[in-house]
């Protein structure tokens, strides 16, 4: 049984792990750059280490539980909460979980009424008895904004806490998306939060590819033209299978949000603190802030501190990300060094829940990518994982 693989996307090395671990070792994986991972890359700079975009792990998926390390990952963790950047002002929003230090300053100082947070507690814990099939295979179709007021949430909790938190989780600043993204994801940093791995988030397709083997991928092989029964590259090399998977958007048939993602290095830190920080000011444009090598020092080798900061959108002048800066630290972010910045086209993909996700076309062609199901590192795996059951379903493994 030959297979042959477009994309060494997520998607498309966990179809190959899957397969590769019900014995099919006759795999091509096709990919047109020179590495692996697709969005999950991690480059290296004057001793820095920057995703390429500010992403996390949430390490309650389901689906990259089944097949990741975490132990070999050296997961980083985040502490659950935010800390609200508005007017001047710090408004701590910390899980219980963190000590009564954390609940009594969340309680007092917290973003919301009294009420908000007996309803955030209740939502909590309605989705910790939801199972993740529970939550996508609802029918209903709401927004994620239409669900939260729907919820009794007050304004200024929304306003404060939940939209500029979702920006930065969605990529998108009206909160459009179905709330089972909402519902899903919060069910998830509830459960066990969020991480980065000590090596950067490439860590993760390089975990997969070390169990996969790297004679599986063929490297700067851009695909021209492929069926159900062949693949052609752009160097007019055609070659035959018996199985093909497309696993990345090929079709270009999806809308995608974009992001700005900067990375500053700074001699001092701003201020002590882990949390993602939130900017709730009006007429905003970046979502958040993240002293990502107080959380991961990993990510700094030279002794300087690592800043990441967001927008939606794609962004061109520093300058403006500075005026935002400015009005959360004060004018010490004059001195920040722009080290890279990350322009991301197509970083998450709008997904219409009203679409059912079948793991093999008409043509005969298996599909996989997070485009296809969710937006999410889990949505990636989960797709992949499909199509290998698929495709043993069919050969009868």
């Amino acid at each position: 049984m030959k297979i042959g693989i477009i994309g060494a996307g997520l998607s498309g090395l966990t179809c190959c792990w899957y397969l590769k671990k019900n014995g099919i070792n006759d795999i091509t994986i096709f990919e047109s750059s020179d590495r692996v991972g697709g969005k999950l890359t991690t480059d290296r700079i004057d001793g820095f280490q920057l995703d390429r975009g500010f992403q996390v792990l949430l390490p309650a998926y389901p689906e990259t539980k089944k097949v990741l390390d975490y132990d070999k990952l050296q997961l980083q963790r985040f502490p659950k909460g935010s800390l609200i950047y508005k007017n001047g002002k710090q408004i701590p929003f910390y899980d219980p979980e963190n000590g009564f230090t954390a609940l009594f300053k969340t309680v007092v100082k917290g973003p919301g009424t009294f009420m908000d947070k007996l309803i955030l507690l209740k939502l909590k814990f309605t989705l910790s008895r939801l199972s993740v099939e529970d939550i996508f295979n609802s029918k209903k179709t709401i927004s994620s904004l239409s669900y939260l007021r729907k919820l009794g949430f007050s304004e200024r909790i929304i306003e404060d806490f939940w939209i500029p938190f979702y920006q930065g989780v969605f990529l998108e600043n009206s909160l459009e998306t179905d709330s089972k993204m909402l519902q899903f994801t919060f069910k998830m940093f509830a459960e066990a939060g969020a991480a980065v791995p000590k090596d950067g988030m490439a860590a993760i397709p390089n975990q997969l590819l070390d169990y996969i083997g790297s004679d599986k991928i063929r490297y700067n092989a851009k695909v021209e033209h492929f069926d159900n029964k062949s693949i052609t590259t752009s160097e007019g090399e055609k070659e035959s299978f018996d199985i093909v998977v497309l696993a990345c958007n090929m079709r270009n048939t999806t809308a995608y949000q974009n992001v700005t993602n900067k990375y500053f290095e700074a001699e001092k830190l701003p201020i002590d603190t882990k949390h993602v920080i939130l900017n709730a000011n009006q007429n905003r444009i970046i979502n958040n802030v993240v002293l990502i090598s107080h959380v991961a020092p990993s990510y700094s080798q030279n002794g300087k501190y690592l800043i990441s900061v967001s927008a939606n959108g794609i962004h061109t002048k520093t300058d403006d990300f500075l005026i935002d800066l400015k009005s959360i630290f004060g004018l010490e972010v004059a001195n920040w060094n722009l080290l890279k910045s990350y322009t991301i086209k197509e970083a998450l993909p709008k997904i219409n829940f009203e679409n059912e996700y079948k793991p093999r076309s008409t043509e005969g062609v298996f599909y996989c990518g997070d485009y296809l199901l969710q937006g999410s590192i889990n949505g990636a795996m989960e797709s992949g994982r499909s199509v290998a059951e698929a495709i043993m379903k069919e050969i009868k493994i």
